[in-house]
Order: C-alpha cells, then sequence, then structure tokens
C-alpha cells in the first residue's frame, strides 16, 4: 500500500514536493523516489524547479544557512503524560498497562470511517508555530501538540498504521522550517492528497503476525495513546475502554 502513497513516504520538504508535482501529472522526467533521495537539496530544488512551475507550484531554495536539524535522540524527546510503560505487557496486538488495554491501530477501509472525513472540508488543523526556534521548551511543547492533532487525524481517514514516528515528524518540522515555508500549511497540503489517495487506493487492513517491540521503545503520548517505535516502523495503540 505506501508505495502508492507518496506522501506517505516523503519525509522531507522536497520529498513532499516531488509528490505534489507527480499528483499534478508533471513528473515524468523525474527519476524515482529513491533515486531522487539520493541527491542533495541543491540538486533536489534543481530537479523540481522546471515540473514544479509546469504544474504551478512555488520550490523555496536551500538556504545558505541551514538551521541544524536535532539529532535523533533529542528530537525524539516527547513531552508525555507518563514516560516509560513500566509493568506493560505486550500481548500481540494488545497492550497491557496497569489494568489498562490498548489496541494496535491497523489502516481502516474507507466503509469503516466515519461519515464525511475524506472529504476537502476536513482539515489537519495542526497549529501554527508562533514560538523561537531556539526555544527549546516552546517547541517542544509545540510539536507534541501537532504531533498528537497528526496522529489523531491520520487515525480518523484510516491511515494510523502508517504515521511518521516522532523523530521524523520532528526532522520534517526542521526541514521546513528552514526553507522559510508554514509548516502547517505543508501539512495541510499533505492531508489533502492523502484524503484523495484514500478515496481511490485501497490499503492493507491486515495485522502483523508479531511485533518486534521491546517496552523501551514506546511511550505513553496521553492517556489515549501508546506511540511505539523499533527503528524500522511506526506502531500506535489505542486505549479501549
Amino acid at each position: 500500500m505506501a508505495d502508492r502513497f507518496c506522501w506517505l513516504l516523503a519525509e522531507t520538504y522536497y520529498e513532499q514536493l516531488y509528490c505534489e508535482v507527480q499528483a499534478a501529472g508533471q513528473g515524468a522526467d523525474l527519476p524515482s523516489l529513491l533515486d531522487f533521495r539520493r541527491n542533495n537539496d541543491t540538486v533536489q530544488a534543481l530537479l523540481l524547479r522546471r515540473p514544479a512551475a509546469r504544474a504551478g507550484i512555488d520550490v523555496a531554495v536551500p538556504a545558505d544557512t541551514r538551521l541544524p536539524v536535532p539529532e535523533v535522540v533529542e528530537a525524539a524527546e516527547l513531552h508525555k503524560v507518563d514516560s516509560g510503560l513500566d509493568g506493560c505487557q505486550l500481548d500481540h496486538l494488545w497492550l497491557a498497562c496497569e489494568g489498562a488495554r490498548y489496541l494496535l491501530v491497523s489502516n481502516q477501509a474507507n466503509s469503516r470511517l466515519a461519515d464525511g472525513v475524506l472529504k476537502a472540508s476536513n482539515k489537519m488543523h495542526i497549529p501554527v508555530f508562533r514560538g523561537a526556534m531556539d526555544d527549546r521548551a516552546a517547541r517542544v511543547d509545540y510539536l507534541t501538540v501537532a504531533y498528537r492533532q497528526y496522529l489523531e487525524k491520520m487515525m480518523e481517514i484510516g491511515l494510523g498504521g502508517s504515521t511518521f514516528s516522532y523523530a521524523k515528524f520532528v526532522y520534517l518540522f526542521d526541514d521546513v522550517i528552514a526553507k522559510g515555508v508554514a509548516f502547517a500549511q505543508r501539512f495541510e497540503t499533505m492531508f489533502g492528497f492523502l484524503k484523495e489517495d484514500k478515496q481511490r487506493l485501497a490499503v492493507n487492513e491486515s495485522q502483523p503476525d508479531s511485533l518486534a517491540l521491546q517496552p523501551g521503545q514506546c511511550d505513553r503520548f496521553g492517556r489515549q495513546l501508546v506511540v511505539c517505535n523499533n527503528g524500522r516502523k511506526n506502531y500506535l495503540f489505542r486505549r479501549q475502554d
């Protein structure tokens, strides 16, 4: 499924533009996403410039001085309600923690979604960041709220089994901001294309036979969600009351 949903694979600003150009039908001369990814920012911008212009899409050029992207260890720090999963047990698709049970979230077919969630009027509504980039506390607070909203909206349209890890979410935030582009608007654009893809492409609803997860790879994210990442895939568990 994911190989047909370009936007689920786009982890940087230019990779998102690559998907946008492809969706506009102007990407015939572009390399595959994998080959595109092997180039640096400058080359990627040059590759996109003409097809993006034909599609009426603006391309922000790489800045001479780029904001540093945090290391993954730093970026992965969530502003959590509860840290760690001590005392929790993983039982295939279920996570049991102190009497609460969380079920693994999977992708869902459109027939199982709430009415109207794939309409253009349904927005992601990620808030706008109004703090300073060098204010660590403000960044963590904002990114925690923004990531929670992203996860909720992805689950709403049946793509809860195909989400970014928090570290990748933060990386994309820094990359987009470094280009002078509005982060919240980028995700609104992405959400619009994902809804269009969801209406015409089937998703794989099957659950994995087993999960290679350790407690240290999971964090409670508020009361309702547990977010786990084993370095290869992001998993969401939702509380079942």
